[in-house]
């Protein structure tokens, strides 16, 4: 899904192959759509989050809106977002435009191109850090207070995530334990491009009760998943 997209980049997105399966109308002008990429099956969460930010990159939609579980808005209820208050006090409606449900043309094409680029990436990247010994690295450019406070909240949001899944009987209730949640937020910060001591750091300042290696071992459980991920499109349970 692309958020806040203005008229313009939703012509032009659909001339450009990436014809729309639904889109909905937020307030006048802005839109949200949501795309088809391939017909049948299941993609890999590194590849579709690379695929959104690289589409929303292109198009002008919302950077921070990015993640493959981000939510849209319904039509037939109001958007209550302050800014859009009518000069009646009123608040626009949600207003489904279509939802023809079409497969993107150039879908393929994006998914395979991501699939043979991502692992190049993901093995420079590694490569990098391995040249630089952790410490180094977190010395060389130390972790501002907000940093944390970004993975902070990276990590509530997955936190309330799991917490609706266990709720609704899609994740057993015994899977939902800070750990997990640790986890989870780290392969998301990982796919946010977000430096292995970065997190290591982090995952230590704050959870100091756990032992010495739980934030080097979270991190390193992380990267094995993300690439199991990359090489094959079942998905595993987790994060």
């Amino acid at each position: 899904m692309l958020d806040d997209l203005n008229a313009e980049a939703a012509t032009r997105i659909e001339l450009d192959g990436f014809q729309p399966a639904l889109t909905v109308e937020t307030s006048p002008g802005n839109f949200q759509i949501w795309i088809r990429l391939i017909a049948a099956g299941e993609l890999p969460y590194p590849v579709v989050r690379v695929a959104i930010k690289r589409l929303a990159e292109l198009y002008g939609g919302d950077p921070r809106a990015v993640s493959p579980m981000q939510p849209g808005r319904l039509p037939g209820f109001t958007n209550r977002k302050p800014k859009h208050r009518q000069a009646d006090g009123h608040f626009p409606f949600v207003r489904l435009v279509d939802a023809s449900g079409c497969i993107a043309a150039a879908g393929t094409n994006l998914v395979d191109e991501i699939k043979a680029n991502l692992p190049a990436q993901r093995g420079r990247a590694q490569g990098a850090a391995s040249e630089t010994p952790p410490v180094a690295a977190v010395s060389s450019r130390p972790p501002a207070m907000e940093d944390f406070d970004a993975l902070d909240r990276i990590r509530q949001a997955q936190e309330e995530r799991i917490r609706a899944e266990a709720k609704r009987g899609s994740r057993p209730m015994d899977a939902f334990s800070a750990s997990e949640i640790d986890f989870a937020a780290v392969v998301v910060a990982l796919c946010e491009g977000v430096p292995r001591p970065m997190l290591e750091a982090w995952l230590r300042m704050r959870r100091p009760e756990k032992a010495a290696g739980y934030a080097a071992l979270t991190v390193q459980n992380a990267d094995r998943y993300l690439e199991d991920q990359t090489s094959t499109p079942q998905p595993s349970g987790r994060p």
